[in-house]
Protein backbone atom coordinates (compact mmCIF):
# COMPACT_ATOMS: atom_id res chain seq x y z
CA UNK A 1 0.00 0.00 0.00
CA UNK A 2 2.77 2.02 0.73
CA UNK A 3 4.65 1.60 -2.44
CA UNK A 4 1.34 2.19 -4.28
CA UNK A 5 1.04 5.79 -2.49
CA UNK A 6 4.51 6.50 -3.63
CA UNK A 7 3.89 5.85 -6.98
CA UNK A 8 0.68 7.67 -6.96
CA UNK A 9 2.60 10.80 -5.76
CA UNK A 10 5.71 10.51 -8.30
CA UNK A 11 3.11 10.09 -10.88
CA UNK A 12 0.77 12.83 -10.50
CA UNK A 13 3.32 15.99 -11.50
CA UNK A 14 4.86 13.60 -14.55
CA UNK A 15 1.57 12.99 -16.05
CA UNK A 16 1.80 15.51 -18.93
CA UNK A 17 5.05 13.89 -20.48
CA UNK A 18 3.70 10.80 -20.13
CA UNK A 19 0.71 11.49 -22.01
CA UNK A 20 1.12 12.54 -25.61
CA UNK A 21 -1.01 13.96 -28.17
CA UNK A 22 -3.16 10.84 -29.90
CA UNK A 23 -0.56 7.93 -30.86
CA UNK A 24 2.40 10.38 -32.47
CA UNK A 25 5.26 11.18 -30.60
CA UNK A 26 5.17 13.86 -28.25
CA UNK A 27 7.34 16.22 -29.80
CA UNK A 28 7.88 18.49 -32.87
CA UNK A 29 10.52 20.92 -33.90
CA UNK A 30 10.54 24.98 -34.33
CA UNK A 31 7.11 26.82 -35.68
CA UNK A 32 5.89 24.17 -37.28
CA UNK A 33 4.47 23.17 -33.83
CA UNK A 34 0.75 23.62 -33.37
CA UNK A 35 0.18 25.56 -29.61
CA UNK A 36 3.98 25.56 -29.92
CA UNK A 37 4.88 27.77 -26.62
CA UNK A 38 2.94 28.70 -23.49
CA UNK A 39 3.25 30.36 -20.35
CA UNK A 40 6.03 32.66 -19.33
CA UNK A 41 9.61 31.99 -19.99
CA UNK A 42 13.01 32.62 -18.74
CA UNK A 43 15.49 35.71 -20.15
CA UNK A 44 17.46 34.86 -23.10
CA UNK A 45 20.52 37.01 -24.05
CA UNK A 46 19.84 38.45 -27.79
CA UNK A 47 23.20 37.99 -30.14
CA UNK A 48 22.95 40.06 -32.77
CA UNK A 49 25.41 39.41 -36.15
CA UNK A 50 26.09 41.22 -39.27
CA UNK A 51 27.66 38.51 -41.46
CA UNK A 52 27.41 37.64 -45.01
CA UNK A 53 28.38 34.41 -47.05
CA UNK A 54 30.79 36.16 -49.07
CA UNK A 55 32.63 37.42 -45.90
CA UNK A 56 35.70 35.13 -45.69
CA UNK A 57 36.70 36.27 -42.01
CA UNK A 58 32.79 35.41 -40.97
CA UNK A 59 33.66 31.70 -42.02
CA UNK A 60 36.67 31.32 -39.60
CA UNK A 61 34.22 33.46 -36.47
CA UNK A 62 31.21 31.43 -37.99
CA UNK A 63 32.29 27.71 -35.86
CA UNK A 64 32.86 30.10 -32.94
CA UNK A 65 30.05 31.19 -32.56
CA UNK A 66 28.12 28.55 -33.02
CA UNK A 67 29.97 26.45 -29.89
CA UNK A 68 29.44 29.33 -27.75
CA UNK A 69 25.42 28.86 -28.78
CA UNK A 70 25.47 25.39 -28.36
CA UNK A 71 26.90 25.39 -24.54
CA UNK A 72 24.32 28.17 -23.63
CA UNK A 73 21.10 26.91 -25.85
CA UNK A 74 18.97 28.35 -23.22
CA UNK A 75 20.47 31.50 -22.54
CA UNK A 76 21.88 33.14 -25.44
CA UNK A 77 19.87 33.49 -29.36
CA UNK A 78 21.34 33.96 -32.55
CA UNK A 79 20.56 36.32 -35.03
CA UNK A 80 21.90 36.79 -37.84
CA UNK A 81 21.43 39.43 -40.03
CA UNK A 82 23.46 39.24 -43.69
CA UNK A 83 23.39 42.49 -46.14
CA UNK A 84 20.75 43.26 -48.79
CA UNK A 85 23.53 44.12 -51.66
CA UNK A 86 22.85 42.00 -54.38
CA UNK A 87 25.30 39.22 -53.73
CA UNK A 88 24.58 37.81 -50.35
CA UNK A 89 21.05 35.40 -51.23
CA UNK A 90 20.35 35.80 -47.82
CA UNK A 91 19.75 39.30 -47.14
CA UNK A 92 16.42 41.62 -46.85
CA UNK A 93 15.21 44.38 -45.58
CA UNK A 94 15.39 43.66 -42.21
CA UNK A 95 18.68 43.56 -42.21
CA UNK A 96 19.17 46.69 -43.39
CA UNK A 97 16.52 48.24 -40.82
CA UNK A 98 18.69 46.78 -38.13
CA UNK A 99 21.53 47.65 -39.09
CA UNK A 100 21.06 51.12 -38.79
CA UNK A 101 19.28 50.60 -35.65
CA UNK A 102 22.11 49.20 -34.02
CA UNK A 103 24.07 52.17 -35.43
CA UNK A 104 25.69 50.83 -38.52
CA UNK A 105 25.97 52.07 -41.63
CA UNK A 106 25.22 48.58 -44.30
CA UNK A 107 26.93 50.42 -47.45
CA UNK A 108 30.18 50.66 -45.04
CA UNK A 109 29.25 47.97 -42.57
CA UNK A 110 32.54 45.36 -41.19
CA UNK A 111 31.77 42.09 -41.50
CA UNK A 112 31.15 40.38 -38.91
CA UNK A 113 30.41 42.24 -36.75
CA UNK A 114 27.94 41.61 -32.92
CA UNK A 115 26.15 43.17 -30.42
CA UNK A 116 25.64 40.85 -27.65
CA UNK A 117 22.48 42.07 -25.60
CA UNK A 118 23.08 46.10 -25.55
CA UNK A 119 26.99 45.96 -25.38
CA UNK A 120 29.13 47.89 -27.94
CA UNK A 121 29.95 46.62 -31.43
CA UNK A 122 32.83 43.95 -32.01
CA UNK A 123 33.98 43.41 -34.95
CA UNK A 124 36.70 41.34 -36.75
CA UNK A 125 38.32 38.24 -35.39
CA UNK A 126 35.99 37.49 -32.75
CA UNK A 127 36.85 34.74 -30.04
CA UNK A 128 35.07 32.72 -27.66
CA UNK A 129 36.65 34.70 -24.84
CA UNK A 130 35.34 37.84 -26.13
CA UNK A 131 31.64 35.93 -26.39
CA UNK A 132 31.74 34.76 -22.84
CA UNK A 133 32.86 38.10 -20.92
CA UNK A 134 30.29 39.82 -23.32
CA UNK A 135 27.37 37.56 -21.99
CA UNK A 136 28.45 37.71 -18.50
CA UNK A 137 27.84 41.97 -18.94
CA UNK A 138 25.05 41.37 -20.99
CA UNK A 139 23.33 38.41 -18.60
CA UNK A 140 20.49 39.80 -15.67
CA UNK A 141 20.50 43.46 -17.08
CA UNK A 142 16.78 42.77 -18.05
CA UNK A 143 14.67 40.63 -15.44
CA UNK A 144 11.08 41.18 -16.81
CA UNK A 145 9.46 38.40 -18.53
CA UNK A 146 7.29 37.52 -22.09
CA UNK A 147 4.62 35.01 -21.91
CA UNK A 148 3.75 33.91 -25.66
CA UNK A 149 1.19 31.50 -26.81
CA UNK A 150 1.90 30.26 -30.68
CA UNK A 151 -0.50 28.71 -32.82
CA UNK A 152 -0.32 27.96 -36.58
CA UNK A 153 -2.61 25.73 -38.89
CA UNK A 154 -1.62 22.36 -38.27
CA UNK A 155 -1.56 21.33 -41.95
CA UNK A 156 -0.91 23.11 -44.69
CA UNK A 157 -3.84 22.64 -46.76
CA UNK A 158 -4.47 23.23 -50.67
CA UNK A 159 -0.34 23.55 -52.52
CA UNK A 160 -2.18 26.53 -54.23
CA UNK A 161 -2.27 28.64 -50.56
CA UNK A 162 0.56 30.98 -50.63
CA UNK A 163 0.48 30.99 -46.91
CA UNK A 164 -0.01 29.55 -43.97
CA UNK A 165 -1.16 31.87 -40.40
CA UNK A 166 1.01 31.85 -37.59
CA UNK A 167 -0.89 33.20 -34.57
CA UNK A 168 1.22 34.95 -31.62
CA UNK A 169 -0.63 36.01 -28.55
CA UNK A 170 2.11 37.58 -26.00
CA UNK A 171 2.38 39.54 -23.03
CA UNK A 172 5.06 42.09 -23.01
CA UNK A 173 6.27 44.70 -19.98
CA UNK A 174 4.92 47.77 -21.21
CA UNK A 175 7.18 50.35 -21.82
CA UNK A 176 6.12 54.09 -23.12
CA UNK A 177 7.38 55.10 -26.60
CA UNK A 178 9.52 51.72 -26.64
CA UNK A 179 9.16 49.12 -29.36
CA UNK A 180 8.27 45.52 -29.81
CA UNK A 181 9.85 43.56 -32.33
CA UNK A 182 9.22 40.32 -33.75
CA UNK A 183 11.96 38.33 -35.13
CA UNK A 184 11.57 34.94 -36.69
CA UNK A 185 15.16 33.17 -37.99
CA UNK A 186 15.87 30.18 -39.87
CA UNK A 187 18.87 27.62 -38.79
CA UNK A 188 20.04 25.13 -41.09
CA UNK A 189 20.17 27.51 -43.96
CA UNK A 190 21.99 25.41 -46.58
CA UNK A 191 24.17 27.30 -49.43
CA UNK A 192 24.00 25.33 -52.53
CA UNK A 193 27.52 26.05 -53.65
CA UNK A 194 29.86 27.06 -50.37
CA UNK A 195 32.81 26.95 -52.49
CA UNK A 196 31.78 30.14 -54.42
CA UNK A 197 31.32 31.98 -51.22
CA UNK A 198 33.19 31.77 -48.20
CA UNK A 199 32.71 27.79 -47.62
CA UNK A 200 30.04 27.86 -45.27
CA UNK A 201 27.88 24.93 -46.15
CA UNK A 202 25.29 25.75 -43.34
CA UNK A 203 24.03 29.13 -41.72
CA UNK A 204 22.65 29.70 -38.03
CA UNK A 205 19.98 32.16 -37.29
CA UNK A 206 19.54 33.43 -40.75
CA UNK A 207 16.88 36.40 -39.88
CA UNK A 208 13.96 35.76 -42.35
CA UNK A 209 11.15 38.11 -41.38
CA UNK A 210 10.07 40.69 -38.41
CA UNK A 211 7.92 43.32 -37.49
CA UNK A 212 8.48 46.04 -34.99
CA UNK A 213 5.42 47.67 -33.07
CA UNK A 214 5.58 50.95 -31.51
CA UNK A 215 4.79 50.19 -27.80
CA UNK A 216 2.61 53.12 -27.02
CA UNK A 217 0.70 53.59 -30.36
CA UNK A 218 0.21 50.14 -31.00
CA UNK A 219 1.21 51.12 -34.68
CA UNK A 220 3.47 48.50 -36.73
CA UNK A 221 6.49 51.01 -37.84
CA UNK A 222 8.43 48.26 -39.94
CA UNK A 223 7.09 44.89 -41.40
CA UNK A 224 9.67 42.44 -43.70
CA UNK A 225 7.99 40.85 -45.92
CA UNK A 226 5.80 44.26 -46.54
CA UNK A 227 2.10 43.38 -45.97
CA UNK A 228 2.78 39.99 -44.09
CA UNK A 229 2.24 40.69 -40.89
CA UNK A 230 -0.93 41.59 -39.35
CA UNK A 231 -1.95 42.74 -36.14
CA UNK A 232 -5.11 41.59 -34.42
CA UNK A 233 -5.36 43.72 -30.95
CA UNK A 234 -3.32 45.71 -28.62
CA UNK A 235 -4.44 46.62 -25.18
CA UNK A 236 -3.12 47.57 -21.73
CA UNK A 237 -5.27 45.63 -19.11
CA UNK A 238 -3.04 45.63 -16.19
CA UNK A 239 -1.08 48.55 -16.60
CA UNK A 240 2.30 46.29 -16.01
CA UNK A 241 1.57 44.10 -19.28
CA UNK A 242 1.03 44.95 -22.97
CA UNK A 243 -1.33 42.20 -24.94
CA UNK A 244 -0.23 41.79 -28.31
CA UNK A 245 -2.45 39.79 -30.88
CA UNK A 246 -0.01 39.62 -34.01
CA UNK A 247 -0.17 37.07 -37.10
CA UNK A 248 2.57 36.23 -39.92
CA UNK A 249 1.33 34.62 -42.80
CA UNK A 250 4.01 32.15 -43.44
CA UNK A 251 4.92 31.85 -47.09
CA UNK A 252 5.03 28.28 -48.79
CA UNK A 253 7.24 29.37 -51.84
CA UNK A 254 10.12 30.84 -50.48
CA UNK A 255 12.25 28.07 -49.42
CA UNK A 256 11.85 29.02 -46.05
CA UNK A 257 11.32 25.85 -43.62
CA UNK A 258 9.12 26.07 -40.19
CA UNK A 259 10.69 23.18 -38.95
CA UNK A 260 14.16 25.38 -38.86
CA UNK A 261 12.62 28.52 -37.52
CA UNK A 262 12.01 30.40 -34.19
CA UNK A 263 10.51 33.43 -33.14
CA UNK A 264 12.71 36.17 -31.33
CA UNK A 265 10.86 38.92 -29.37
CA UNK A 266 12.55 42.02 -27.86
CA UNK A 267 10.95 45.30 -25.93
CA UNK A 268 13.12 47.74 -25.51
CA UNK A 269 12.75 51.27 -23.95
CA UNK A 270 12.26 54.55 -24.86
CA UNK A 271 16.24 55.05 -25.32
CA UNK A 272 16.27 51.71 -27.17
CA UNK A 273 18.21 49.60 -23.96
CA UNK A 274 16.64 46.11 -23.41
CA UNK A 275 13.99 45.52 -20.97
CA UNK A 276 13.26 41.72 -22.00
CA UNK A 277 14.14 39.16 -24.91
CA UNK A 278 13.19 35.69 -25.39
CA UNK A 279 13.23 32.64 -28.34
CA UNK A 280 10.92 29.98 -29.07
CA UNK A 281 12.50 26.43 -27.85
CA UNK A 282 13.61 24.30 -30.62
CA UNK A 283 12.02 21.38 -29.45
CA UNK A 284 8.63 21.42 -28.00
CA UNK A 285 6.86 18.95 -26.30
CA UNK A 286 3.16 18.41 -26.17
CA UNK A 287 0.50 16.72 -24.12
CA UNK A 288 -3.41 15.85 -24.09
CA UNK A 289 -4.54 17.95 -21.45
CA UNK A 290 -8.16 16.15 -21.63
CA UNK A 291 -7.03 13.12 -21.12
CA UNK A 292 -4.14 14.53 -18.34
CA UNK A 293 -6.75 16.25 -16.35
CA UNK A 294 -8.25 12.66 -16.14
CA UNK A 295 -6.01 10.60 -15.56
CA UNK A 296 -4.73 13.16 -12.65
CA UNK A 297 -8.27 13.14 -11.29
CA UNK A 298 -8.32 9.62 -11.39
CA UNK A 299 -5.05 8.94 -9.86
CA UNK A 300 -5.89 11.49 -7.13
CA UNK A 301 -9.38 9.59 -6.35
CA UNK A 302 -7.35 6.06 -5.80
CA UNK A 303 -4.82 8.49 -3.35
CA UNK A 304 -7.50 9.59 -1.19
CA UNK A 305 -9.22 6.21 -0.95
CA UNK A 306 -6.53 4.44 -0.43
CA UNK A 307 -5.88 6.69 2.31
CA UNK A 308 -9.80 6.68 3.51
CA UNK A 309 -9.31 2.60 3.40
CA UNK A 310 -6.26 2.31 5.55
CA UNK A 311 -8.02 3.04 9.27
CA UNK A 312 -11.01 0.72 8.28
CA UNK A 313 -8.31 -2.31 6.50
CA UNK A 314 -6.47 -1.84 10.27
CA UNK A 315 -9.51 -2.10 12.10
CA UNK A 316 -10.67 -5.46 10.33
CA UNK A 317 -7.38 -6.58 10.65
CA UNK A 318 -7.33 -6.05 14.36
CA UNK A 319 -10.80 -7.73 14.91
CA UNK A 320 -9.50 -10.56 13.08
CA UNK A 321 -6.67 -11.34 15.12
CA UNK A 322 -8.55 -10.93 18.48
CA UNK A 323 -10.93 -13.27 17.06
CA UNK A 324 -8.33 -15.70 16.53
CA UNK A 325 -7.19 -15.22 19.77
CA UNK A 326 -10.44 -15.65 21.71
CA UNK A 327 -10.75 -18.85 19.71
CA UNK A 328 -7.18 -20.27 20.48
CA UNK A 329 -8.32 -20.07 23.99
CA UNK A 330 -11.34 -21.87 24.19
CA UNK A 331 -9.66 -24.69 22.24
CA UNK A 332 -6.99 -25.01 24.94
CA UNK A 333 -10.00 -24.99 27.54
Amino acid sequence: MALLMVTTLLILPLNHQMNPVGAESTSCEGLSCANSWSGSVDQVVVLRESTAIWCEVCAEVDPVISDFIEERPDQVTRIAFHPDDGIDYLGNRLSTQQSWKMGQNPLEAAYPTIWMGDQQATSGLISKNTLHKQFLASAGTSQQEISVITHNRSSYGDVQDDYWSLEIRSHLPTTMNGTYTFIISEDRVEIEYPASYNGIKFHAGVARAGAVINSSTGEIIFSEPVNSWILGNISNPSGDQTFINLTYQFPYHQEHISDNSKLTIIAENSIGQTIAAATTPKFVVQSNPTFSSTAKIGLSLMLVGLLLASPLLNSRKMAKTELNEKVAAESEE
